[in-house]
């Protein structure tokens, strides 16, 4: 195995074994954890980013879901292009176009809406049962 730093970057993990290899690069942050567990956590301001063991992406997994919704990733550099999610109906400014996923929808048509106008208006996609 090694341990190096590489322009401000530490690098752990073993030697390459033909055309793979395995290692972790941790940047030079604070904010930044790796746990036995094999989770790697990485938290800088309101962003909290944790790749789990078990093969699992989460976003903002300390951030409880908001009524109305809040972003959980942009999309590209257009401004508030993106995923938005939340609780009840959306009433968060967005990029047209951007989609927002509802916590709490039970129907048909209130599980997922794309927003029409880049601002406050969302329109209902139909989903299947």
């Amino acid at each position: 195995g090694f341990v190096r730093w590489v322009s401000n970057v530490l690098e752990i993990g073993t030697e390459h074994v033909g055309a793979s290899s395995r290692s972790i690069k941790l940047i030079s942050a604070s904010g930044l954890t790796l746990e036995s567990t094999g989770n790697l956590t990485l938290t800088q301001g309101s962003v909290n980013l944790l790749l789990g063991s078990g093969s699992a992406l989460s976003l903002m997994p300390n951030t409880a879901t908001a009524a109305g919704g809040v972003r959980g990733f942009q999309l590209g550099s257009t401004s508030n292009f993106g995923v938005y999610y939340g609780s009840g109906a959306p009433t968060v400014s967005a990029a047209k176009g951007s989609l927002y996923l509802r916590s709490d929808g039970s129907g048909t048509s209130d599980r997922m809406y794309v927003n029409t106008d880049g601002g406050t208006t969302w329109t209902a996609a139909t989903t299947v049962a």
